[in-house]
């Protein structure tokens, strides 16, 4: 694929030399000089040194031919424009831009950028996947974080313990997915019973998790 990155700085310069390991063919608009000589020294790509909110310099970098836009500027302003400018001038298919306030993440995507990524979000969703909630655990948000996939332990003191799914009732918009137990895991069904040191996996919208939580682990 052909892929312009708008931003040459230590993001931009490692967004380039990693896409370069998956033989994408990759051009750079950046505003400083010496960034612009670094990296068409140091990584041999097209460099433009120019400014990726300006139509002369993204047509001297071919955007029109690009599969993927991608702007990683330090001010996001720059990086919506830049991405606003790739979709609606220049028809690029796929715009992906950096957001460093992660407020702005929202506003980005309904301005029309395809995926607004935030350095921020991404740290702390990794850190709430981590910890472990007092036996519930965060494993992945899909849908937008609508989606929520979940693990629960279930200790001794759980109020569903020893008892077959068919004799409890799960919150309603929450689904049971597996049972892992030691190194099987169960699809479950109604006969399925909940044992001490299960490992249970479900997904549910996060407004319910607090519920499954309390349905689980009491």
């Amino acid at each position: 694929m052909y892929i312009v990155i708008a931003g040459g700085g230590k993001v931009g310069y490692y967004l380039v030399k990693t896409l370069q390991q998956y033989k994408h063919k990759v051009a750079v608009i950046e505003r400083q000089l010496d960034l612009c000589e670094k990296i068409a020294n140091l990584l041999n790509v097209c460099v433009v040194n120019g400014d990726g909110t300006n139509i002369e310099h993204l047509t001297e970098c071919r955007v029109n031919d690009a599969d993927i836009f991608i702007a990683v500027t330090g001010k996001d302003e720059d990086n919506l424009i830049a991405c606003q400018l790739a979709k609606r001038k220049f028809g690029v298919k796929r715009t992906i831009a950096r957001v460093n306030n992660p407020k702005n993440i929202t506003v980005f995507e309904k301005l029309g950028v395809d995926i607004a990524v935030s350095s921020t979000s991404i740290i702390a969703d990794l850190i709430e996947q981590e910890v472990d909630y007092s036996g519930m655990k965060t494993l992945m948000k899909l849908k937008d974080g609508k989606i929520t996939l979940s693990e629960v332990i279930i200790a001794k003191t759980s109020p569903v313990i020893n008892k077959c799914l068919k004799e409890i009732s799960i919150p309603k918009d929450c689904v049971l997915i597996s049972v892992i137990r030691g190194d099987s895991v169960i699809i479950p069904n109604g006969e399925t019973a909940i044992l001490a040191g299960d490992y249970i996996i479900t997904a549910s919208s996060i407004k319910d998790q607090q519920e499954l939580k309390d349905f689980f682990l009491g």
